[in-house]
C-alpha cells in the first residue's frame, strides 16, 4: 500500500518525463507525489490547480544520469525533490518491465473519501491483471462501501497518479473501456504488462 501524507497549500513543484505512452507530468508537494498525468489528459492538474501551460517549465527527469544535477540545481524542497526522485525511479523500472514497488513513492493524492476507496481498490490489482468495475464494486461493498459502477468509474477516471495507482487496469466487462490518457495509451500499457507479466512473477 502506498505511503500517503496530506499535501500542503504551496504550489507544487513540477517535472516532467519522456515515457513510451508520451511526456508525464509529475507534481509534488509537501514532500509527496500528488500528481502523474500523460499529456493531454482528461483532469489534467486539475486536483492541484495547475494546467498543461505550466509544463513548458518543468525540469526533465527522464534520464537517470543527469536527474540528480538538475535536482540539486533547482533548490526545491528536498523533500519534494526525493518525491519526484523516487517517482522517476519507479517510472524507470515500470517502463523497464519491472514491478516497482508504489510504496517507494510517498504519495499525497487529493481526492474525496469515496474516490481514495476506489483508488486504494486499484492498488490491489496485480501487474499483469485486470479487474472490472463491476469487480470494484462488488470489493467496495464488501468492504461496506455503497458503490455503482457509473460512481467508480467516474473516481477511475479522476486517478491524479497515472501509473502508480493502476486505473488502466480497470476495464469494461466486455471491452478494455476508457482511459483518461486515452485508448491507445491503454492499450500499450495492457500489452506491456501482458508481455512483461511472466518475467515479473
Amino acid at each position: 500500500m502506498p505511503t500517503e501524507s496530506t499535501p500542503s497549500s504551496s504550489d507544487p513543484a513540477l517535472a516532467t518525463y519522456d515515457s513510451p505512452i508520451g511526456r508525464l507530468t509529475l507534481a509534488a508537494r509537501g514532500g509527496a507525489l500528488v500528481g502523474l498525468w500523460a499529456a493531454g489528459q482528461r483532469f489534467f492538474g486539475r486536483s492541484v490547480g495547475i494546467d498543461e501551460a505550466v509544463v513548458c517549465f518543468a525540469l526533465d527527469l527522464t534520464s537517470p544520469n543527469s536527474r540528480e544535477v538538475v535536482l540539486a540545481e533547482v533548490g526545491w524542497d528536498e523533500a519534494d525533490a526525493r518525491a519526484l526522485r523516487a517517482a522517476a525511479g519507479w517510472l524507470d523500472g515500470y517502463f523497464a518491465g519491472e514491478t516497482p514497488s508504489p510504496a517507494a513513492v510517498p504519495l499525497a493524492p487529493a481526492g474525496t473519501d469515496f474516490q481514495r476507496r476506489v483508488w486504494e481498490a486499484m492498488d490491489t490489482i496485480p501487474y499483469g491483471a485486470t479487474r472490472t468495475y463491476g469487480q470494484i464494486v462488488t470489493q467496495l461493498r464488501e468492504a461496506g462501501t455503497p458503490a455503482s459502477a457509473q460512481a467508480v468509474g467516474g473516481a477511475v477516471g479522476r486517478n491524479p497518479l497515472l501509473l502508480i495507482r493502476p486505473c488502466h487496469r480497470v476495464v469494461a466487462a466486455d471491452c478494455p473501456g476508457g482511459y483518461a490518457a486515452g485508448g491507445d495509451a491503454k492499450a500499450w500499457l495492457l500489452a506491456h504488462e501482458a508481455a512483461t507479466a511472466s518475467s515479473v512473477s
